[in-house]
């Protein structure tokens, strides 16, 4: 299906999958096409699906036999191939896969594996070497049975980011992942190729970015370390990128320094006033006029799926005039992770979509509500807080948010950021931030309250750090359209970016520090 006009349409049909088995078994009548490629040592490797499929049963049988009376084994390293296979290869072994991110320091990476109770780490450079050494393989393979589990138990514990405290373990079940895959993939469709920086220990970065494609039935590539995104990118040739806003602002400033750098900044404005122009008379050369900055994406790219934290609308105005439509989407660790997206050809701006097939979605007391398969099991070992979070069949997502009379859902807030002044006025501080980012000038912006006051940290682009004058006119000029009471009182101006958490979010808990 291929579609101009941004209107709605019938969802994508896909075939509803009942355990990770089938989901296995499900490109196996096309075995020769790729399913993942990958840079190794400077080396392009790809996999087929049938390729992908006796992997897994090898490694099934490397685990079985290696840790047959663990319950759950834990996965800890970067992202790479193996990585996948052991994913699959735990859950079909009959036992639960822990995920942690492997950049992390030791105490932590210690704590994290105490608090879900899983003691084995699986060695990823011997899942495959060690699996084969057993004797023949063809003959293996066909002796590998998968362990049948309930697919409503717990199959993965991923972990929640952390912002604002210590990660919780998250149960997924098969039932919960299979579900957010059918769902999402039922609005969204990559029509090519997909390439995620993302990391896997990051729900969006692995169920999203990894496994949707396959259910798609397209391939997927990845980058094992941020230092071959460009290189991955171009070598990718990928219609779909799944990334986080961070990305988007630096693809967005290395266009920009780059232009300035080759001495084409002119010719990148010109281009972005005529494709404004022709747009209006209805004439779409996006792909013509900036052939040469597509290329820096692989040359195929027509979306960006982006999630995990709030995006400036200014971004997906400004890639729609080169020719890239930036999908905002909403997901969260507890919903498997995918609530929402913008669809390829039926998006809102400013908005994260309409909610994924069979998912409901509900405004309680301006909290935004979920209810369906994809919902998490629980926290694992926290009974009370997963009642807090979970009440009368609705996962309470601590995001204030509405929804329009076309089903668009927008984030207005998160809860546990809310600041309540000594008037009991409260404050979100995410539009707050919101209109200060409006300046260009601005990278990053953080609200937060001290002594009853509110204050700003400001991180500039690089040709404003230090300057802050700039800045402090910039916030008088916001004050003036507000009442005392929520005015900024004070300007912090950073000379370095806000500390983040490895998903790229702001650690909102270290902005006030000195």
């Amino acid at each position: 299906m291929k579609k101009t006009r941004n209107e709605n349409y019938p969802y994508y049909e896909h075939k509803k999958l009942k355990d990770f088995e089938e989901f296995l078994e499900l490109n196996l009548e096309t075995p020769e096409r790729v399913a993942f490629f990958f840079r190794a040592d400077n080396e392009i490797i790809s996999r087929t699906y049938a390729e992908f499929y006796n992997d897994v049963k090898c490694a099934v049988n490397y685990i079985s036999r290696k840790y047959g009376s663990e319950t759950k084994v834990a996965i800890i390293d970067k992202n790479r191939y193996e990585w996948i296979v052991a994913f699959f290869a735990i859950i079909l072994a009959g036992k639960v896969a822990v995920v942690i991110d492997h950049g992390l320091d030791s105490e932590t990476i210690a704590k994290m594996m105490k608090k879900v109770e899983v003691r084995e780490v699986l060695e990823l450079d011997e899942i495959l070497r060690e699996s084969v050494r057993e004797g023949d393989v063809e003959k293996m393979r066909e002796n590998v049975q998968f362990v049948k589990t309930d697919p409503e138990e717990t199959a993965a514990i991923f972990f929640t980011s952390g912002t604002t405290g210590f990660n919780k373990g998250v149960e997924l079940s098969q039932k919960n992942m299979l579900s957010d895959a059918y769902g999402a993939s039922s609005i969204f469709k990559p029509f090519g190729a997909a390439y995620s920086p993302l990391p896997f220990h990051h729900t969006f970065g692995f169920i999203t970015a990894i496994l949707m494609p396959f259910y798609y039935g397209v391939p997927a590539c990845f980058s094992s370390s941020l230092k071959d995104v460009s290189k991955d990118m171009k070598m990718a040739k990928a219609t779909t990128f799944f990334v986080v806003p961070a990305f988007i602002e630096n693809f967005y400033k290395t266009i920009l320094k780059t232009a300035k750098r080759t001495g084409s900044e002119k010719t990148l404005k010109a281009g972005l006033v005529l494709s404004r122009g022709l747009s209006k008379l209805g004439v779409d050369k996006r792909r013509k006029i900036f052939k040469s900055v597509l290329e820096s994406f692989g040359g195929k790219v027509e979306w960006i799926i982006c999630g995990g934290a709030p995006l400036d609308e200014k971004y997906v105005k400004w890639f729609r005039q080169i020719g890239i439509e930036v999908l905002n989407g909403y997901g969260i660790t507890e919903c498997s992770p995918v609530v929402s997206v913008n669809r390829n050809f039926y998006h809102r701006d400013g908005s994260i979509g309409q909610a994924c097939r069979d998912v409901e979605v509900k405004i309680i007391d301006d909290e935004v509500c979920v209810r369906g398969d994809i919902v998490m099991r629980g926290y694992y070992g926290e009974a009370s807080a997963t009642k807090e979070v979970i009440r009368d069949g609705w996962f309470h997502t601590g995001d204030f948010g509405k929804i329009d009379e076309d089903g668009f859902i927008y984030i207005t807030g998160r809860k546990k950021n809310l600041i309540i002044l000594s008037n009991g006025e409260n404050i979100s501080p995410e539009a707050v931030e919101a209109e200060i980012l409006k300046d260009e000038k601005v990278a990053e912006a953080v609200v937060f309250q001290e002594e009853n006051r509110l204050k700003i940290s400001i991180f500039p682009v690089e040709e404003y750090l230090g300057r802050r004058e700039y800045f402090e006119k910039l916030v008088e000029k916001y004050n003036k359209s507000r009442p005392v009471n929520m005015q900024i009182a004070e300007v912090i101006l950073r000379e370095t970016e806000h500390e983040k958490n490895h998903s790229q979010k702001i650690l909102r808990n270290k902005v006030g520090e000195k």
